[in-house]
């Protein structure tokens, strides 16, 4: 009786082009086979595609095939075993399956016939050898990959705001893509703290920056953005952080700041926030009666919408926006400082920068000092853990307990190296706003409004009786501007300021006076 045949053939991509092989020449071959061996051949299903696994669409068709048509064919047909299948546990298994199906698996060039035991020794010798060289090919490429990443060379796909290319030697590397800006707008307006993550990714979509929410916080905790590449644990190696060769989109110091951020050790406030022009202190003011924050939203009425903050927990708190917000600005505007006064403080201000210049290089070394005690601390418990006077146990607590605090220093020496000298141009805007700080929040937009208010009130606001209360406010605001009464706020003139104090004023001596030195 004539046998029936489906020929299977397969190739993946890196074989046909390293190898030689090809879906043409196995047909051939295997066409020519029946041909001589008399076999008819019902089927033939060409596969471009892995084998590690059987999830592959031509071999899914081919089992549906015969599963809907018992007894259509006796023989599935192919030049090898390793294009059957390179993982000899899921080969076993399939070879199973098509038996039940009254199907024998059989490859041409080397033939078994399963029936007798010993043979299925051959069987696994030719199914482990495809899966060993897979094995080493992997292992291979990770090591290599691995290498790679420990000289600073991002190896995967480029993440968003790079785009993958080549150097001058033609190896990988990720440079700058047009994309880039969207990253940098997003770690400036997370480090200001006006705006939370979900805010900010619904804004950048609005932008144009195509990015779902989860890929959004991978971007805003990867370290390549500041030049660093990430190497995870492998084996007896520790997770590691590398400096990159690539050119970075922010600083370090940025980075650090926003995942600090993100962690909760910096503040960032308000936590929720509005994105609506009308209601700009959402997100600052709280109940009066329970202490939460208050939200907003608008209502319909005489033929138009209108804005109200309220309570969401049933208080009764409710006022119109449009007032509060005037009111504010009124508030505002009671922050007055005298000419003298700015001007003073100014001087007292370029003062300490100045000062804080000179021993901006003291403070460097310091740091410097501390870093390399700490890798040599490190360094001497390795020596004696190699020299068996410390447990490998004991080595992982040092570098634990070591490395965090290189990390911290050296975080810390970068953002003092950062420092702009040029910090007139910082003292004439700072005290700019200061003069006529109503004046430039009222005619600011709402994000730069919000950071004006976050950076001017450390606590919350309170609106009752058409009156603002809040219990802080920026201590540079509060002691320059002498004539405050706004926010609820009186002086006590009891409370002292030895930032800016001087400490080369000569005492006028007891009471009643005695004579002193002139000044």
């Amino acid at each position: 009786m004539k046998r029936r045949a489906i020929i299977y053939i397969r190739v993946s991509t890196d074989e046909q082009a390293d190898k030689g092989y090809s879906l043409q020449y196995q047909k051939e071959r295997l066409e020519k086979y029946c041909e001589i061996q008399n076999i008819e051949i019902v089927a033939v299903f060409k596969e471009d595609y892995s084998a590690k696994t059987f999830n592959r669409p031509e071999f899914t068709k081919l089992l549906a095939l015969l599963k809907k048509n018992r007894n259509l064919i006796d023989l599935l047909l192919f030049t090898k075993w390793d294009r059957f299948s390179r993982n000899a546990g899921d080969a076993y298994g399939m070879i199973n399956q098509l038996n039940k199906l009254g199907v024998e698996p059989q490859a041409m060039e080397q033939p078994l016939d399963l029936t007798i035991p010993e043979n299925k020794i051959m069987l696994a010798v030719y199914l482990a050898a495809p899966e060993v060289e897979n094995d080493r090919r992997a292992l291979n490429v990770l090591v290599g990959m691995r290498r790679a990443r420990k000289e600073g060379r991002w190896m995967a796909t480029a993440p968003k705001g790079y785009k993958n290319a080549r150097d001058e030697n033609n190896k990988k590397i990720i440079s700058p893509s047009a994309e880039a800006p969207f990253i940098r707008w997003i770690f400036e307006e997370l480090s200001t703290g006006v705006y939370n993550v979900a805010q900010l990714w619904q804004m950048s979509k609005e932008k144009g920056f195509k990015c779902s929410k989860n890929n959004f916080w991978n971007i805003i905790r990867n370290p390549a953005y500041c030049g660093k590449i990430p190497i995870p644990a492998y084996k007896d190696e520790e997770a590691a952080i590398v400096q990159g060769s690539h050119e970075p989109l922010i600083s370090e110091e940025l980075f650090y700041y926003v995942q600090d951020i993100l962690d909760g050790r910096k503040k960032n406030v308000p936590t929720k926030n509005s994105r609506k022009d009308e209601l700009p202190l959402r997100g600052f003011l709280i109940c009066r009666k329970c202490g939460q924050l208050l939200t907003g939203s608008a209502s319909k009425g005489n033929g138009g919408r209108y804005f109200y903050y309220h309570c969401r927990k049933g208080c009764n708190e409710r006022f119109k926006a449009i007032e509060a917000n005037q009111l504010f600005i009124a508030e505002l505007e009671k922050i007055a400082a005298e000419p003298e006064e700015i001007e003073l403080y100014y001087k007292l201000m370029e003062k300490a920068f100045k000062e804080n210049g000179e021993d901006k290089s003291k403070a460097l070394y310091h740091i410097k000092v501390e870093i390399e005690k700490n890798r040599e601390r490190i360094n001497n418990a390795q020596q004696m853990m190699l020299d068996g006077q410390l447990d490998a146990s004991d080595y992982k607590d040092v570098k634990r307990r070591y490395e965090p605090e290189i990390d911290r220093l050296v975080r810390k020496s970068m953002a003092i190296a950062s420092m702009d000298s040029n910090y007139k141009k910082y003292l004439d805007k700072g005290f700019g706003l200061i003069k006529q700080f109503a004046y430039d929040y009222s005619r600011a937009d709402l994000a730069t409004k919000q950071q004006l208010i976050g950076s001017v009130f450390p606590e919350k606001l309170t609106f009752e009786n058409k009156q603002y209360r809040t219990n802080t406010m920026m201590t540079v605001i509060w002691k320059i501007c002498s004539n405050i009464n706004a926010f609820g706020a009186k002086k006590s003139g009891t409370e002292t300021f030895d930032a800016f104090q001087s400490h080369r004023v000569i005492p006028l001596g007891f009471e009643p006076r005695t004579p002193t030195l002139k000044v």
